[in-house]
């Protein structure tokens, strides 16, 4: 779910921020005209709204990993996990339908003005002080509401995995478990960084906007290249440092070529193996 939405924002990053701003998209947009201004106003309503669907993600990733570690058990049983598959799809709307609420009344009003300016370096995105301030604090608001969430949840789910693994023994299904739980949790933690940078990002943003530190001018032209560090990074922690995502996707993207391909009717389960109707045993060949 959070890997997705990383991918939206990775997309959307570098279509809408970074080659504009290195001019390739110089011929989409003429100054003034009223569509250079209601696409101004489009690309940064889809920033903000799919920023916004990554911190909910967070949120919820941190959850899983509390609750995960707390159980210590299958992700499927209704009754030990909080993510079943029912309030698993709850969530995923209530990602990407949330954060309309918050980006719609700044990007939909009439009375805020977003515009573009080319010059001959860049395509410039400005809008209007009022809203920019708006915006800002909203962005400030999650971002920073987000991080400190998930860094209570992260403390709580060390604490607990760690007792977990003393406790272990010499039970090894347990000791599996508590494993594969401690290698997601490096995996959170590896994007939890990040945020926390993007976090410190922010209140320098805000603290500069206020003035605070006007004399550090710098702080500014470093912010730039930082966060687009920051969010070149989306999706591609989460990949590496998780086996169980990759097989995961690896698994989604054979039920997407199943139903786009219409291949044949051999079911796949969820470990990516796939059952034969015919023979009814498990193979290890490639799906496609």
């Amino acid at each position: 779910m959070q890997y997705y939405a990383e991918t939206a924002f990775f997309f959307e990053f570098t279509l809408f921020m970074r080659f504009r701003k290195h001019t390739a998209l110089y011929s989409l947009f003429e100054p003034q005209e009223k569509t250079a201004l209601l696409a101004a106003r489009i690309v940064s309503g889809i920033h903000y709204y799919i920023k916004i669907v990554v911190y909910i993600g967070y949120i919820a990733f941190a959850v899983n990993r509390i609750t995960s570690a707390i159980n210590i058990s299958s992700y499927n049983s209704s009754k030990l996990s909080l993510f079943t598959p029912k309030r698993l799809m709850i969530i995923r709307i209530g990602q990407w339908i949330i954060p309309l609420f918050f980006v719609l009344p700044t990007h939909s009003f009439p009375g805020f003005e977003f515009w573009f300016t080319i010059t001959t370096s860049a395509i410039r995105l400005h809008n209007d002080d009022l809203s920019t301030a708006i915006i800002a604090y909203v962005d400030g608001f999650w971002c920073i509401s987000t991080c400190l969430f998930c860094m209570v949840c992260y403390f709580l789910t060390t604490l607990i995995i760690r007792k977990s693994w003393k406790n272990v023994g010499k039970d090894s299904k347990k000791a599996a478990r508590v494993a594969a739980e401690r290698g997601l949790l490096i995996s959170a933690l590896v994007s939890f960084f990040v945020l926390t940078l993007n976090t410190i990002v922010q209140i320098v943003t805000i603290l500069n906007s206020w003035g605070a530190m006007k004399n550090l001018l710098f702080i500014q032209d470093l912010s730039y290249p930082m966060i687009d560090l920051l969010y070149s990074h989306y999706p591609w922690a989460l990949l590496v440092t998780s086996s169980v995502l990759r097989k995961q996707m690896i698994y989604d993207i054979k039920i997407f070529l199943r139903k786009t391909l219409k291949l044949d009717d051999a079911s796949v389960v969820r470990v990516g193996h796939t059952v034969s109707p015919a023979t009814m045993r498990t193979s290890t060949r490639a799906f496609f």
